[in-house]
């Protein structure tokens, strides 16, 4: 059996190159199981099968319990600058201890030579396979979670100066914690590395890599010992961008093509392939940036951390004029919807008083009889025929008013519409008569006679005589809605954090500036990582400063830059990287922060992260101490002392360190100290004023100053 030792893909003997990447394939050799391994290893089964060798589930025969065992192909274990390089490799991998890593247990050879690593055993499926399951790609939970899991071991790895070179998919495996939970655990650290120089002459253009998650400096043929822990994070942005979409950000069918996408194209962002992702805030601002061509411009494994821990779920939201429209158009008081209700009904129809007891009077009975005769007649009238007589224009009048309702007979209102109590006609014997309905004969011949008024008897008209409707009552109002509590803005927030800083309420401060940072509120993340980085009102937390910081650094205008620069530059919560720093400086400099002018002139005087450069250096210092920074003052006041990128200028330094003391600084009251001590630039030597100034600047903390105070007792 032969392997790619590029993409691990395994085929029959009689071929003898990859036909994707034209690798020259390595033979491997298979063990039995039952096997014995150095008197201390018993072959239980093989596990799998790469371009580097093989892989077995082993039992150890002392100690019992399972292990892993690579076996390394015949052609490296017979390459003794592989050998050399493999143990260095071995050596600096067996000391990485993490929960996130598969832990090296043994480094030995066989009877014959082979090479063979033992290893943590993990009974569990790649994340290869997972991903290979889950082809739309992973809850989004569940893909945060596994990505801090492997960044953190990646980070350890990293702050010991190992970095992997082949993080991908394949290489990590996912375990069960002993809460039940999902632990991802990344394997063969440093394995990538040390095959390079081995099988240099048998790849495609000295280049060995997989092309789904290579970094563009690993494309560029970036020697391995150049390569750092950025390498590392750009493979596990294509790893968590697979994880997110299913898919790794560029698909090419050669390596020219691969290569060329990585280096130069800009992968479409995870949420336009799979648009639940944008209800996840700064989700994409996090694979992208993983993702920089630039490894300058990639943030470091403690950002990365913190900014996942930044990541929550926040749907979109419906628009705000939306919402305002809708509540404009629909909220009515209580009076204006009983008015809107009243003016729907044409005519109101009033109360009828009821009558004191249930037994219907015997009045009532003959009004309804009186009613249905009345509709007789006229309905006898409309459908005979009409005679041509000349009282016909009477008949016509009479026949649009079928039903004749006699004037009001007593009361002073004459208003027919709105009726009073007192006109109520009582009951006649004519109602009562009326009681049994016509027959159709008696119908017939009343039609002749129908064009005559009285025939309409009073009590039918009785019905339509109604109540007044009582006394619109007055609507209670509905009571005024109480005004919302103005809730405060981002920059109150802060403003009151600040205000409670000053007064030491540390926890109350950092409380709001916690919600203000949540908010947007770039002043803040840089106040509340300052107080993370010390330990003011909330655990002390090097890790947490630094993703603060970072949060506000990528603000624009950016905030927290210096911050994090100095992080860099002092091995604070990320791994020391003075370029880093000086880049940070630069940009919170440009941003007109004094501090970070100041602190990026001290990396040109010192030649930190840049090529020293003393003139830069005072321009920078004065840039600052323009600003009102004092330690620029004094620093800028130490060049004029010795004639650093500047003429050399006591009476300019004395004044320097002056209006740096006045400030508060430390250093430059220790420098006025000396000034006197020497008589220069001050006009003469004056000890008491020199012993004055020294001790003030020992009491603030300068140590070079306490040292020349007891020099000079």
């Amino acid at each position: 059996m032969k392997s790619c030792p590029i993409c691990d893909t395994a085929y029959p003997d009689q071929h003898n190159t990859c036909p994707s990447d034209g690798a020259v394939l390595i033979v491997t050799q298979e063990l039995a199981a039952g096997s014995l391994v150095k008197n201390k290893y018993k072959i239980v089964s093989k596990l799998g099968q790469g371009g580097m060798g093989v892989v077995y589930l082993a039992e150890h025969i002392l100690l019992g319990g399972h292990v892993a065992l690579k076996f390394l192909v015949a052609e490296l274990s017979r390459n003794p600058q592989f050998i050399k390089r493999f143990r260095n490799e071995a050596q600096a991998a067996f000391s990485l201890r993490h929960p996130n890593i598969v832990q090296v247990l043994d480094l030995d050879q066989t009877e014959d030579g082979s090479l063979f690593i033992a290893m943590e055993y993990v009974a569990g499926k790649s994340l290869r396979v997972v991903l290979d399951e889950e082809r739309g790609g992973l809850s989004v939970p569940r893909a945060l979670e596994m990505a801090r899991g492997i960044i953190s071991g990646l980070a350890a790895a990293h702050a010991q100066g190992t970095v992997h070179r082949d993080v991908k998919p394949d290489n990590v495996l996912l375990a069960r914690a002993a809460d039940g939970r999902e632990q991802p655990k990344v394997l063969d650290f440093g394995i990538a590395a040390m095959a390079k120089s081995s099988t240099q002459p048998n790849m495609t253009r000295g280049r060995l890599l997989t092309p789904g998650y290579a970094a563009p400096e690993q494309w560029m043929e970036m020697p391995a010992a150049e390569l750092d822990g950025r390498t590392d994070l750009y493979a596990m942005g294509c790893v968590f961008y697979e994880m997110l979409t299913g898919r790794t950000p560029f698909h090419a069918h050669n390596m020219e093509v691969c290569g060329r996408q990585h280096m130069e194209e800009t992968p479409r962002l995870p949420s336009e392939l799979r648009p639940e992702l944008a209800d996840w805030t700064g989700l994409d601002g996090l694979v992208m940036r993983l993702l920089a061509k630039n490894r300058n411009d990639r943030p470091q494994d403690a950002e990365v951390l913190s900014l996942l821990a930044t990541v929550e779920y926040g749907p979109v939201q419906q628009q705000p004029e939306m919402v305002a429209g809708y509540d404009w158009e629909h909220p009515k008081t209580f009076i204006e919807d009983s008015e809107s209700r009243q003016e729907v009904v044409a005519t109101p129809v009033p109360p009828i008083e009821r009558p004191k007891s249930r037994k219907i009077p015997v009045w009532a009975w003959g009004a309804v009889a009186a009613t249905a005769l009345a509709a007789g007649f006229a309905a006898v009238w409309l459908l005979a025929p009409k005679p041509q007589s000349p009282q016909t224009p009477q008949t016509q009048a009479s026949v649009t008013q079928p039903v004749v309702v006699p004037p009001l007979q007593t009361g002073s209102n004459t208003n027919p519409a709105t009726p009073q109590p007192s006109v109520l006609p009582k009951p006649s014997p004519a109602t009562k008569s009326n009681d049994k309905p016509a027959n159709p004969q008696e119908q017939n011949s009343t039609q002749a006679n129908n064009t005559k008024p009285q025939v309409v008897q009073p009590p039918v008209v009785q019905p339509q005589v109604v109540q007044p409707p009582p006394p619109k009552p007055t609507p209670v109002p509905e009571p005024a809605p109480k005004p919302p509590v103005p809730q405060p803005s981002i920059n109150d927030l802060t403003q009151q954090g600040v205000a409670l800083y000053k007064q030491k309420s540390f926890l109350e401060a950092s409380a709001l500036f916690d919600k203000a940072c949540s908010g947007g509120g770039w002043d803040a993340c840089n106040d509340l990582g300052i107080m993370y980085r010390y330990g003011q009102g909330v655990k002390e937390d090097d890790l947490r400063a630094a993703g603060l910081y970072s949060k506000a650094c990528d603000a624009a205008p950016p905030k927290g830059c210096n911050s994090l620069g100095e992080m860099y530059a002092n091995n604070k919560g990320v791994s020391k990287d003075d370029t880093r720093a000086a880049a940070l400086y630069t940009k919170a400099c440009d941003a007109n922060d004094a501090m970070g002018c100041s602190n990026l002139g001290n990396s040109y005087r010192d030649g930190r992260g840049v090529r020293p450069d003393d003139t830069r250096a005072a321009t920078l210092y004065t840039k600052a101490c323009d600003a009102k920074d004092a330690m620029g003052c004094s620093n800028l006041g130490n060049l004029y002392w010795f004639g650093r990128g500047v003429r050399p200028d006591d009476t300019r330094a004395a004044a320097l360190y002056s209006k740096a003391c006045d400030a508060g600084n430390a250093a430059g009251c220790s420098g006025l100290g000396i000034c006197y001590w020497d008589g220069r630039g001050v006009g003469g030597k004056n000890p008491a004023k020199a012993r004055e100034l020294l001790t003030k600047g020992c009491k603030m903390g300068n140590t070079w100053g306490c040292d020349r105070l007891k020099e000079l007792k």
